[in-house]
């Protein structure tokens, strides 16, 4: 019904888009309030100036650009948001509980008390892909290395030893080779500084 649609000035309330298919469609300057977007997909869907207040967002948000819209008390739940940008939105109040993040661009965006995982964010995630464990680094003194979520100072004093206890061999070989970098990265970010104590 909305795969392909060009929507403009449209204000929707209290309607359930579960499993709709949204690929490709165009909005422009309309309201979702109230609005329930469980496991519908949005390849390749634009929306521009929108505002979603309070709607349950748990999509399939690939290849989808968001630009200057607003999202208010929504829940990402589940979501999977791959090659996706979120460009000059305000983020305010959401829930990111458990969505995977891939190669997601929040340029200019805001983000003021945003959960994640039971802890406030106010700023963009620092996402680095192209490596065999992701990574999801954000401002409430967590990242996601991987499938692990736990706090910077647990990642850095997790020995190689106890990296391969997780995920074997390969776990080893990846924290030999990349936590130095890493964590001078979060340094140099403001987020840890490894260095004090």
């Amino acid at each position: 019904m909305y795969r392909e649609a060009e929507i403009l000035n449209q204000h929707i309330q209290d309607y359930d888009f579960t499993r709709e298919d949204f690929s490709y469609a165009e909005f422009t300057n309309s309201d979702f309030v109230n609005c329930d977007f469980s496991r519908a997909e949005l390849l390749g869907a634009t929306f521009t100036d929108c505002s979603f207040i309070h709607c349950k967002l748990s999509a399939l948000i690939t290849g989808t650009s968001f630009e200057k819209c607003e999202f208010d008390e929504c829940d990402f739940g589940d979501a999977y948001i791959f090659r996706s940008q979120f460009k000059g939105c305000t983020i305010l109040d959401c829930s990111m509980g458990d969505c995977l993040l891939s190669t997601v661009d929040f340029t200019g965006s805001t983000l003021k008390n945003v959960n994640w995982r039971g802890a406030p964010i106010n700023s963009p995630p620092i996402i680095i892909d192209g490596i065999e464990y992701p990574i999801v680094a954000l401002d409430n003194g967590h990242m996601h290395v991987g499938c692990e979520y736990n706090t910077y100072e647990w990642f850095y004093n997790t020995d190689e030893k106890h990296s391969a206890r997780m995920e074997g061999l390969r776990a080893r070989r990846f924290w030999k080779r990349n936590k130095q970098w890493i964590f001078d990265m979060l340094k140099a970010r403001k987020l840890y500084d490894y260095t004090s104590g």
